[in-house]
Order: structure tokens, then sequence, then C-alpha cells
């Protein structure tokens, strides 16, 4: 007989409600203005974290190359530093694409979940039979008396 009493239940969250979408507005918005899906700035710039990064990772390299050059000199020299200045860019935007990728996702996987369920009651029959008797009393009491 759950029909005449009421119950709670849960509703899942609508994915077109106003406040799943400011969440996922916020979620996906841009994170100290680099967008958080390409890794790049506001007008597809590379940021400036990003060109520290590589010009401190490539001194080291760049040393060595030029050690392991020995005593080279001219476009020999400049062969052994350009393939491994080349080889240390691939590696190094491999790495940002990489690191995109799974912020991407990780982000994505977020906006696609549900926000949770909301916890709404449902009337039953005596919930309306008792709202309709205290409507109907005040007419009752006049007529009464």
């Amino acid at each position: 007989m759950s029909f005449l009493t009421g119950k709670t239940k849960e509703l899942p969250t609508s994915y077109f409600d106003p406040t799943a979408q400011a969440a996922r507005a916020t979620i996906a918005k841009d994170v100290g203005g680099v967008n958080p899906v390409t890794g790049l700035g506001p007008s597809g710039e590379i940021p400036q974290a990003y060109m520290d990064l590589f010009s401190k990772s490539l001194a080291p390299i760049l040393a060595q190359a030029k050690e392991s050059a020995g005593d080279l000199t001219g476009s020999g020299l400049g062969n052994v530093i350009g393939s491994t200045a080349g080889r240390s860019l691939s590696d190094f935007l491999l790495g940002i694409l990489n690191q995109t990728a799974g912020r991407a996702s990780g982000l994505y996987s977020q906006l696609a979940q549900p926000l949770g369920q909301q916890v709404a009651y449902q009337p039953g029959f005596l919930d309306y039979w008792f709202q309709g008797l205290q409507a109907a009393a005040p007419i009752a009491a006049k007529a009464a008396a």
C-alpha cells in the first residue's frame, strides 16, 4: 500500500539542468589564461611557462651534444646539435601533448558524468487527502456555524 503514504525517491539530475550546466562551465573554463584542453593561451600562443621549461630542459641536452661532437666544426657540429635539439623538441612536445590529452580526457569524463541525484518527496494518496480536508475545514466550519 505504498501509494497511500508519501515516499522519497532519487531523481537523476538532467544534463540540461542550469545547475549542471554551470558546474560543467566551471570545470571547462580556462585556468590561469591557459585552455585546459589544448594547453595554449587565449590567442593560441604557447604559454611562457612552457617556453621556460623547454629552455631549461634543452640547455643540458645541447651541452651534451656539443661535448659529444668532439672536434667537429661548421656543418658537422651544426648537424649534431640540430639533430639533438630536434629530438629534444619532439620529446618535449610529445610529453606536453600526452599531459594535455590526459587532462582533456579527465575533464571530458567529468563533464560526461551526471552531477548526482536529487532527492525528492513524492506525495501519496493520504497526503493529498489531508490537504483536501485541511482546505475544506474552514468552509465546513462556516457551514456548521
